[in-house]
């Protein structure tokens, strides 16, 4: 499924896998519109994902997108 999703991610977006961190806010609105409200619940598990490799605890906060996870994550890995 991954891999499905990041192909059609490629082709409906131009936005390549490798490209995904230099424009992490495209990446969010194409699983919003791939996924709907499914997007949320992915999101969260690419936080937790991210958050994990960086050996941060993960707090799940309302209203954030991935985009304010990995902003997050970037400032808590700075202050470490």
């Amino acid at each position: 499924m991954r891999t499905a999703i990041y192909e059609r991610i490629e082709r409906s977006y131009q936005l390549k896998r490798e490209e995904i961190p230099e424009k992490l806010k495209t990446f969010q609105l194409a699983l919003e519109d791939l996924l709907g409200e499914s997007a949320k619940v992915m999101e969260k598990i690419i936080a937790k994902s991210l958050y994990r490799r960086l050996k941060l605890s993960f707090t799940q906060h309302d209203g954030w997108t991935l985009v304010d996870y990995v902003n997050h994550a970037k400032e808590a890995s700075d202050d470490a």
